[in-house]
């Protein structure tokens, strides 16, 4: 009886990242899970096939050969796309985002004559390859450019992707308050957690391109790095399938910015309970606070109701009933609130602003003028600004 190899195990788990994926692509929720779940599928056809093309069973399955060399193009996109609509999970899927997935089908498009042949003509390449000693050969008569190159490009295209998505959690680190982090602390260790492991997947890739002298053609110890990097990620998810809901809501807390005491909050919230209105309200509500906390419309002086319905796709008039029956408050006073709440946790948790006077503190939390900084907090909070972000200023950070 033949024992297993470490190969025969990961065409095992290709089945158990197939199945995870398709779970995540069709849960019902954010956007961000399907692109994790085409990771996972992608990955588990990787390991699928790879499994076929070693050199003692590839003369037996030429069919797979090459098959598996696209999805390296998948892996930058697909991280990105995830962790974008991770973070902001109100975006919309634009059709020009499809273009993160051109060298996919370009290299797809440039192998389908080869995919096209006859088995015969299939080991023809194989024979080929085998005497290069790799896989990334540098010389074919398929493809419009080696795969000797193709590796260089995927590489650099993968690195780029590294880059811009840790470029993108860098500003949303930045631009977010150090509240909404504690809160969601469990998605910034993972997001952080998974973008070390993968610059280490990715200088170690760049070591055995550079220093190994052989181009072996069974896996190697890089591949494996490869692949824990997913199992650690799965099993992850698992253990806080939570995670997947997205950033949890800081949220914007609409008794304590329009300066009710503890009692009378909890009156209000029994009130709301006690006569729930459509769930439809509370959706749209749902939809608005996420939308506002992740984007930080807010800070735009210039945003108007009509911008934020057409981005949700949602009519203004339902847009402003739910925000009268869900919290009794106008479209204004809506963004009014999130900005002062914005400026008074800037104000607690930022050094900088201790030293703004309130014409600087106006501006920077989205009013356009001192005089609807002045009037907003008199109406919301029943007091002066000045009165008001003295008390606030006065307060240890929390």
């Amino acid at each position: 009886m033949n024992s297993w190899s470490p190969v025969d195990y990961l065409f095992y788990l290709s089945f158990v990242f197939f199945a995870f994926g398709i779970s995540l692509f069709f849960k019902k929720g954010l956007i961000a899970t399907k692109f994790l779940g085409i990771q996972f599928i992608g990955l588990a056809y990787q390991l699928y096939a790879g499994y076929f093309i070693q050199p003692s069973r590839i003369y037996d399955y030429p069919h797979f050969f090459r098959t598996v060399s696209p999805f390296f193009y998948l892996l930058g996109p697909l991280g990105y796309l995830f962790q974008h609509y991770l973070l902001y999970p109100e975006r919309k899927f634009r059709l020009i985002y499809l273009l993160h997935f051109l060298p996919f089908a370009l290299h797809v498009i440039e192998y389908i004559p080869f995919y096209m042949l006859p088995a015969e003509l299939k080991l023809e390449e194989v024979k080929h390859v085998f005497q290069q000693n790799t896989f990334y050969n540098t010389q074919s008569i398929y493809g419009w450019i080696s795969m000797r190159d193709h590796l260089f490009v995927k590489t650099i295209y993968y690195i780029a992707y590294i880059f811009w998505t840790l470029y993108e959690l860098y500003k949303f680190y930045k631009t977010t308050s150090q509240s909404f982090l504690r809160k969601n602390s469990l998605i910034v260790y993972w997001l952080s957690g998974d973008m070390v492991m993968k610059f280490v997947v990715i200088i170690l890739h760049c070591f055995n391109l550079v220093f190994a002298k052989k181009r072996h053609l069974e896996l190697t110890w890089m591949d494996y790095v490869f692949v824990l990097e997913y199992i650690t990620m799965m099993l992850f998810m698992l253990f806080n399938p939570k995670l997947l809901q997205g950033p949890t809501l800081k949220g914007l807390v609409f008794q304590h910015s329009a300066g009710f005491n503890e009692k009378e909050s909890i009156e209000t919230t029994k009130q709301v309970k006690a006569h729930q209105k459509s769930s439809r309200d509370k959706n749209v509500l749902f939809t608005l606070n996420r939308y506002f906390e992740t984007e930080q419309l807010f800070l735009r002086p210039e945003i108007t109701l009509a911008e934020v319905s057409r981005y949700l796709k949602i009519k203004p008039r339902i847009i402003r009933m739910a925000l009268q029956m869900e919290l009794d408050l106008s479209f204004s006073d809506y963004v009014n609130t999130w900005r002062i709440q914005y400026a008074e946790e800037q104000c607690r948790e930022n050094p900088k602003w201790k030293n703004y006077k309130l014409e600087v503190i106006a501006m920077e939390s989205g009013f356009g003028t001192r005089q609807s900084f002045n009037s907003a907090v008199k109406k919301i909070k029943g007091v002066s600004p000045g009165k008001y972000f003295e008390n606030i200023m006065q307060q240890p950070k929390k």
